[in-house]
This record gives C-alpha cells, structure tokens and sequence, in this order.
C-alpha cells in the first residue's frame, strides 16, 4: 500500500496542472499577438473572460482569484488586440469585425476550448456581436454582458451611451491635448465604481495605469469599428444562443433600459441581474457577479443536457 506521503508526491504534479496561470501569446489569423492566460480545470466548463475599453485582463485579477469559479469552472482570458499586452496593429483594416471574431477562435484553439460562455465586460460585451456574425456554427454555448452591449455601432451608440460617457469619450482619445487626455483617464476610472472614496488607492492606479498602453490613434479605430448585430438578433429570435445582461445600479456610462430595449423582444429568455455596484460591478458586488453568472451556466448546461436527452429518446 502506498503510504500518504508518496501518494502526495504523485497528485500534487496534477493539481498543479490543473490550478497554476498558464500563459500564452497567440497569434490571430492576421498575424497580430494575443496575450491570454487560463487558470483552473481544463476538464471543466470554460468561461472566456475580455475586459473593457482602455482597459486589460488585468481587471479580472480578483475574479480569477475567487474560489467559487476557480473552483467550478476553467477561466480564460485575453487582452484585446490594441489593448494590455497583445499587438496593436494601427490600420483600420485590423479593427474589423472579422478580426476580433479571430481572436476568440486564436484564443479558443490555443487552449483547447469547446464551446466556451463568453463574458464580456463594457466593450468586451459588444465581441459577442462579432463572435456570431463571424463565426458558423456558433462556437459559445452563452454569452455574458457584464455592464456592455451585446453589440455596439452607431446606429444605437447615442442611444445607449450616458451623456456623461458621450462628454468623456472625445476628451479620452484627444492627441493634442495631453493634460486634458490624462485628466478624462481620471475621470472614467472615478466612474467604474460606485462609491470611488471607497475603492483603494492602489486599485484605482491599477485600472488607470492599464488606460495608458492605448494610444490614441488605436483608441480611435476601436471605438469607430463597425459592428453588424443582424446574426446575433437572429439567433436570439430561433433561440440558439443564451443570454445575460449584468449591471450595476449605479451605472453611469451605459444606459441599461436603452440596451435591454434593444435585445430583449428578441431574446425571449433574456436573462436579467442588477447588482449593486458602478460600470465595474464586478468589483463592487465581486460575491454578487460570480453567484449571477454560476447560476446561469448552471441553467444553461442543465437545460442543454434535457435538451439532448429527449433528442437521443
């Protein structure tokens, strides 16, 4: 019989495996680098993580800590091409639609993944959009916006952007005026979370250090890049793919109401969460977050598996 301590010796190895960051720099279809790295159970459900404008993969170092998912699910996440610590190619050409879809599949090649929920923070939300007009079959067994629209373009920016977010954005990618650029950093950081004079100082630095990797002349082909939601209304309406719509109640750059108005007569079993935090809720309400959308993998995969049963009957 092997005594306690050899079988120690053998199992460690594998829970390391199964528990430490692996890293990886991805290269997309068009040649561009993707930072990613994954923490867990490859065995397990895969939740694919992007942050938001400016920002990195970074914001979910906390998320990525928590027992809860860590424990149940394998969490990937990767920096946005432009953003954190991928490439940032400066042509217009390598903002399209085409190429974030790209990035997911780079991503989702590189670790393995098969059929991933996608969560989306902020602008994060809106690759959900690029991800079904883009790729065929859909590759993602959900998806999460989490304080973002599913999609954004245009047409509905003005509709779903705050008025604050509409004043900040311009003074945000201004060139000329660095003062005023750096300032408006400050400004939409104050606005990530609910009560700022809460947050820790050191927090606050992180997210407003990781606004300074954009450029300006990138920032400008993120925000202006085209956006087609016709494929992803359509899957709402034949009811392929599951979605949740996450938001703070003190939200101040997106307005929730104009965004849910948008989606839900086309996803009937839209799935709602308001939790008590700013744009960053996963911050502010981190236990909340985590709960909501273990919940909705949860439903999600029990009702694809009753689904499949009655399929095989």
């Amino acid at each position: 019989m092997l005594k306690l301590a050899t079988l120690v010796l053998l199992i460690l190895p594998l829970l390391c495996a199964a528990c430490d960051p692996v890293v990886k720099n991805v290269t997309s279809a068009d040649g561009t680098t993707i930072y990613a790295d994954a923490t867990g159970d490859p065995g397990k459900q895969s939740l694919v993580f992007v942050h938001g404008f400016s920002f990195s993969g970074v914001v979910f170092d906390r998320l990525f800590t928590n027992k809860k998912l860590s424990k149940n699910f394998y969490l990937v996440r990767y920096d946005m091409r432009g953003h954190g610590r991928s490439g940032k190619p400066d042509s217009e050409e390598a903002y399209k639609s085409a190429r974030y879809a790209e990035d997911f599949s780079a991503v989702s090649e590189a670790f393995g993944l098969e059929k991933p929920f996608y969560v989306g923070w902020s602008l994060g939300a809106s690759i959900i959009a690029d991800i079904i007009a883009n790729i065929d079959p859909i590759p993602i067994a959900g998806a999460v916006a989490l304080s973002g629209s599913p999609s954004v373009s245009e047409d509905i920016l003005h509709n779903i952007a705050s008025d604050l977010l509409q004043t900040l954005f311009p003074e945000f990618v201004e060139n000329d005026n660095v003062t005023l650029g750096l300032q408006a950093r400050v400004d939409v950081v104050e606005t990530l979370f609910k009560n700022p004079s809460n947050i820790p100082f050191s927090l606050q630095s992180e997210y407003l250090g990781q606004t300074v990797v954009l450029t300006p002349a990138v920032s400008g082909r993120v925000a202006s890049r085209p956006s087609d939601r016709t494929k992803l209304l359509a899957a709402g309406d034949a009811g392929t793919l599951p979605l949740m719509i996450i938001f703070g109640d003190a939200e101040k750059l997106f307005v929730p109401s104009a965004i849910i108005d948008i989606f839900k007569p086309h996803f009937k079993d839209l799935v709602l969460e308001t939790v008590s935090g700013g744009h960053a809720s996963f911050e502010d309400s981190s236990a909340r977050v985590v709960t909501a959308i273990s919940s909705f993998v949860s439903d999600v995969l029990k009702k694809q598996k009753k689904r499949a049963l009655r399929f095989s009957l």
